[in-house]
């Protein structure tokens, strides 16, 4: 009887250390799969985010690198029609915008001119208006209204990003769409008005894009 028991005792510790070896098996898959489904969550989250644009709606997306030093890290982007005006700024740096362009004539001219900044009520210059942004990949959205928070008509428009890399040396990224029209990837091309002195400033700004979401059928 002693034997008996001893060995059902054996069998008995054998089957509990089987059960605890497949539970802990268990666990990393389990975790696995948890994380699996997770990242699955998250690229699906990030895709949706990406494809989440309003029909009739415009996207320009850059990359901008902060540059040292005075004379530098000035930029602005607005819409303007098919007669080259400007029907809506989307974002100017505040110092250019806020009486520096008086200072320094040469800070993005492009924009000051047209925009006709120097007849521009302060509370407007306020609200379109923005501190230098930090460095990185930076979105901004046109929805298709005017200054005043009307729709335009559709037809031809321009986005323009203007960037001045330092003094002198002025960037402008132009792209031309049809608002109204079908989706468009629009094509954005470059002109620089000459090299900046400083080799490094050549990449403040990179990676202009931009995309209409259509409204047509």
């Amino acid at each position: 009887m002693k034997i008996r028991e001893k060995n059902i005792i054996l069998i008995g510790l054998l089957a509990l250390t089987l059960i605890g070896g497949c539970s802990n098996e268990k666990q990393p898959a389990q975790a696995q799969n948890a994380a699996t489904q997770q990242t699955e969550t998250s690229q699906k989250t990030e895709k949706a985010q990406k494809t989440d644009q309003q029909p009739g709606t415009l996207t320009l997306t850059y990359t901008y690198k902060p540059k040292s030093g005075a004379w530098s890290n000035q930029m602005a982007v607005w819409i303007e029609n098919a007669e080259g005006k400007v029907v809506r700024t989307l974002m100017a740096t505040r110092f250019t915008a806020q009486g520096g362009y008086q200072i320094r004539e040469m800070s993005i001219p492009t924009w000051v001119k047209k925009s006709n900044l120097a007849q521009m009520d302060s509370k407007d210059v306020d609200a379109l208006t923005s501190a230098t942004p930090q460095g990185g990949t930076h979105t901004l959205i046109w929805d298709g209204k005017d200054a005043k928070g009307q729709p335009v008509p559709d037809g031809s428009y321009k986005v323009v990003m203007e960037a001045t890399l330092y003094k002198y040396s002025d960037e402008l990224f132009t792209g031309s769409f049809t608002k109204g029209s079908q989706d468009q990837n629009v094509t954005m091309e470059a002109t620089l008005t000459q090299e900046p002195e400083h080799k490094e400033n050549r990449d403040m700004i990179s990676d202009v894009s931009a995309v209409y979401k259509g409204t047509a059928k």
